[in-house]
């Protein structure tokens, strides 16, 4: 009998200690199985920044997630992009069970994966072209102290960039100008040298031969290189000359 009362005392006991351990284990794999989802979010995080920026995963540290947030197991992949400028904080989305969180991350020390080579980059282009020398205003006469001939770069541009001085002569800026700018044909124009009803100057021949020179009247406002109507006084004759100079028209 004693030996019976003996053996039901170890089999309790042996029961117990099976249902203790038992227990520890039941609830240690609860533990992991409730950490999964975190370590599973976790993980793709760091693989994902590790693509995307092209570093090594074992330079990325994530902060700690809040104790009190609960992941929930994504039964599709994590979405995951970058909803600020800045590339430390990754949005994770789920959408089957919707739910969306985000993570603070880090890169240490940027040890960049090895790529491609980088080829050199290619040799900038330099063109002349006339620039402004001084600010110019709008409606200023230009001459050659107001422009300079420069080497830029020919990556941009602009269209229709003046190249020589004589461009500009007797020509006035049409809007403001900064200094160093390249200068356009739109820029400019040319500048009014004869006025409606103003005495001018008509020369008819070469200046180095045979040569004519006769006061008349401009019947209509002339711009350097434009045609113009006149009129001689004395005859009522009418005639056309070229604009070549302040109050000054070369005979057609």
């Amino acid at each position: 009998m004693q030996m019976l009362c003996r053996l039901l005392d170890q089999v309790t006991i042996r029961v117990i200690w099976f249902g203790a351990m038992f227990g520890l284990i039941s609830g240690s794999a609860l533990a992991v199985s409730a950490a999964s989802p975190a370590v599973a979010l976790q993980k793709a995080v760091v693989d994902w920044v590790a693509q995307t920026q092209s570093v090594a995963a074992e330079s990325v540290v994530l902060a700690p997630l809040d104790s009190r947030l609960q992941v929930k197991a994504c039964t599709r992949p994590l979405l995951m992009d970058l909803p600020f400028a800045s590339p430390d904080t990754i949005r994770v989305r789920c959408a089957q069970p919707a739910w969306q969180l985000y993570v603070r991350v880090s890169v240490t020390g940027r040890v960049a994966l090895p790529g491609p080579a980088k080829s050199e980059p290619a040799p900038v282009e330099k063109r002349q072209v006339l620039v402004a020398a001084v600010p110019l205003q709008r409606g200023m006469r230009l001459t050659a102290a107001h422009v300079r001939l420069a080497e830029v770069d020919a990556t941009n541009m602009p269209m229709n960039v003046l190249e020589q001085v004589s461009q500009v002569l007797h020509a006035e800026v049409v809007r403001d100008v900064r200094p160093e700018t390249p200068l356009r044909s739109q820029d400019i124009r040319p500048t009014l040298l004869v006025k409606r009803g103003q005495m001018v100057l008509m020369s008819i021949g070469q200046a180095q031969g045979f040569q004519i020179s006769a006061r008349v009247e401009a019947m209509q406002d002339g711009r350097y290189g434009e045609q113009i109507k006149l009129k001689n006084r004395d005859s009522g004759r009418m005639l056309t000359g070229l604009v070549k100079g302040p109050n000054q028209v070369h005979g057609l």
